[in-house]
């Protein structure tokens, strides 16, 4: 019996990765740095394509950073701002002649993250991407929870009280200022996953993304963990797991998930 193929992306700032799929299988990953003018993706994109056989591929689905509006033109874009109202994925439509569907990065990592990642285990599942951007979404009864507004929490745009430097940091402000930064950096990430545990009553929360190295998990974003963690045991009603996320490639096998729940509605037309 012949298994399902297709193609996902993931469109970051800073990189794209592209992932041939047989069945939940990746067979080909394909990875480049986003370039940052839209002619040049569409360039670099149909080069490393050909080297994916698309024969029995069905479809395309793409998890893009941005702001992207029900046309899959992007409309707001901190990281690439030379996107914006280009039709680059009808581009991309074009070169592989098949069906595109377009949601954010991280709804399809929040996607892929639950059904592939944490085997359906958890619900709701909350996704935090730390990226070249910092956004979330919510993955709640087998579904992306989104409103016509916005689809994901866009974290980057939080206010958050002023940080209070300790007093030792005032007294040679050299010596201290990597030390400053990083209690500025767990105390506003420790607020945030707080806050969110809160108003999203999240079973899991998942934080992944292309900017975290071992050394920032360990320096950083676990002591924020654990801080939260701290006050979540005492104040919410119910045990929040608050962990790193466990699939490599989240926004991809969300991609790979969508073309999978759209068979039916596919057509030669790009969708959204």
């Amino acid at each position: 019996m012949n298994q399902l193929e297709t193609i996902g992306i993931d469109f970051g700032g800073t990189n794209t990765r592209v992932a041939h799929f047989e069945g939940d299988r990746i067979l080909k990953l394909i990875e480049f740095a986003t370039p940052k003018r839209p002619e040049e993706f569409i360039e670099e994109f149909a080069n490393k394509i050909q080297a994916i056989k698309l024969d029995k591929v069905i479809a395309a689905a793409v998890g893009a950073c941005g702001f992207w509006d029900k046309d899959c033109i992007l409309r707001q874009s901190i990281n690439l701002p030379e996107y914006i109202n280009y039709p680059v994925w009808q581009k991309v439509s074009e070169i592989i002649q098949r069906p595109v569907l377009v949601k954010s990065d991280v709804e399809l990592a929040v996607m892929g993250e639950a059904i592939y990642g944490l085997a359906d285990q958890f619900n709701p599942v909350l996704y935090i991407n730390m990226g070249t951007g910092f956004s979330g979404a919510l993955f709640k009864d087998d579904q992306i929870f989104s409103t016509d507004f916005s689809p994901t929490l866009r974290l980057e745009y939080l206010v958050q009280p002023e940080y209070v430097k300790d007093d030792h940091a005032d007294e040679d402000e050299a010596e201290f200022d990597e030390e400053t930064k990083a209690k500025k950096s767990i105390a506003l990430l420790s607020t945030t996953l707080i806050n969110l545990s809160f108003i999203l009553s999240p079973q899991i929360i998942s934080i992944g993304g292309g900017k975290i190295t071992d050394e920032r998990w360990s320096n950083i974003i676990k002591p924020a963990i654990d801080r939260a963690l701290v006050y979540l045991d005492e104040n919410l009603t119910y045990k929040i797991q608050i962990r790193r996320s466990q699939t490599k490639y989240p926004a991809i096998y969300g991609a790979h998930e969508l073309i999978k729940r759209n068979l039916n509605k596919l057509s030669p037309a790009l969708t959204h």
